[in-house]
């Protein structure tokens, strides 16, 4: 199995990874047609392909250095230049003066971070209630609202007997400003759930009532959704609605006249919703990332909401979206884009930034990170995490005050063998301090 970036990584910040980010340009430029076009391209942006081709520096990259709006005299002038020029189309982006554009709200979602506590990622509960937040966070100046979906999950929580501690870490603080005064009435009752259960039941003194009340009114629910929400079944009806709800209040943000011209949704790591052992495409295989499809089938993509995801798998031949039993999405409305290695020529743009520039030991570094490396120099397809492996391994002796030649490089492994040979033999080079850190992060 080839290596991965998530397996293993000499230690790099990532705003250094972010400025030595190269190539992509076709990307870059698809992306700016996402948030430029009038009206936008109805579909779901998908970057696809092997580990450690770089999909989620990619992302950060289209997160950070891509996120703008160009008036539309610039726009036309940049969308009239032919595909052949992509790379002066993605370095004008990328390197625009900030009066020149309207920066746009973004947000990543990683399914593959790690989860700590209720940050649960990949979870149809806690996971979407994360993207709520961080969606908050980068919409704050434009008050999104998403009141369906927040009463929905605080009925959930108090279903499950939730504690106000944990409703107050779970939500944003302003929704949580707002409805303190009702949810402290919960706290006259030894446990929520009780509570919810008089609720359903006969409430003599009418309490939790009013508290409901109370948080209907603040979030500013009507009656009939409020009832039809607490009219379903908590664990086998409601659960599966949040993704619609979310998507309905983003949609109507979106429509309101305080609202961004776009924005950006990014989804990282979407492969990460499997265990490593799936095989099949059966129920479970569907189940798996159920959440997730019903929220990208809920979005109105032409108000302005662009969504990027990064995986693995193609999502029309692998993933196969379109023939799942349940809200499939249609290979029309999926943008897939493979994402390769590198050219020659922009592999040595790469170590050019790094400042390895000698000649024949550039070539042998290109050489020895190819995964074809028999091919003729022109055909040669470099793998961006073993380019930046043998980067790292070069400048790491530098510091130590060494020059690795190209001879250090010379020998290529079988294509089988590459992936052990290659962190086997480079390792040897990095220093014990190196070789030893526990941060090897994604």
């Amino acid at each position: 199995m080839p290596i991965d970036d998530e397996d293993f990584q000499i230690e790099i910040s990532d705003d250094r990874k972010l400025q030595l980010f190269t190539d992509r340009h076709e990307f870059t430029r698809r992306f700016a047609f996402y948030l430029n076009d009038d009206p936008p391209p109805a579909k779901i942006l998908y970057f696809f392909g092997d580990g450690g081709n770089g999909k989620s520096l990619l992302l950060k990259h289209l997160q950070y250095h891509c996120c703008k709006r160009f008036s539309p005299q610039v726009w036309q002038q940049l969308r009239a230049l032919p595909e052949s020029k992509a790379a002066e189309v993605a370095d004008f982006v990328r390197y625009a003066a900030p009066k020149t554009y309207t920066p746009i709200p973004a947000v990543r979602h990683d399914f593959g971070l790690i989860p700590i506590k209720e940050d649960k990622p990949q979870d149809r509960f806690y996971g979407l209630l994360m993207l709520r937040r961080n969606v908050a966070a980068v919409t704050k100046k434009y008050k999104f609202k998403f009141p369906n979906y927040d009463f929905a999950c605080f009925w959930y929580l108090l279903n499950k007997g939730e504690s106000n501690a944990t409703l107050s870490q779970l939500f944003p603080d302003d929704v949580m400003e707002l409805l303190t005064p009702a949810i402290e009435t919960f706290a006259e009752f030894p446990v929520v759930a009780q509570a919810v259960a008089m609720l359903k039941g006969i409430d003599k003194l009418g309490g939790i009532k009013r508290a409901m009340k109370l948080i209907q009114n603040r979030l500013n629910v009507s009656d009939e959704k409020a009832d039809e929400i607490r009219r379903k079944d908590i664990d086998t009806e409601l659960i599966d609605c949040l993704p619609k709800l979310f998507a309905g209040d983003l949609n109507a943000a979106m429509v309101g006249k305080h609202k961004p011209d776009r924005l950006v949704m990014l989804f990282d790591t979407h492969e990460k919703m499997w265990d490593e052992k799936r095989n099949s495409q059966g129920a479970t295989f569907w189940y798996q990332d159920e959440w997730f499809r019903r929220l990208l089938r809920g979005l109105d993509y032409k108000l302005g909401i662009v969504v990027a995801v990064a995986g693995r798998d193609c999502p029309v031949t692998q993933l196969r979206w379109q023939n799942a039993a349940k809200f499939p999405i249609p290979e029309k409305n999926i943008d897939k884009q493979l994402v390769w290695h590198l050219s020659p020529a922009d592999a040595r743009d790469y170590l050019h930034k790094v400042e390895i520039d000698k000649a024949d030991l550039a070539d042998a570094v290109i050489k020895y990170a190819s995964v074809n490396p028999d091919e003729s120099w022109e055909n040669l397809q470099i793998h961006p995490f073993y380019l930046g492996l043998c980067a790292d391994v070069v400048l790491a002796e530098r510091r130590r005050g060494i020059e690795l030649l190209a001879s250090d490089f010379a020998r290529i492994p079988k294509l089988e063998n590459k992936t052990a040979e290659l962190t086997d033999r480079l390792l040897l080079y990095v220093d014990r301090e190196v070789r030893s850190a526990d941060a090897l992060q994604h």
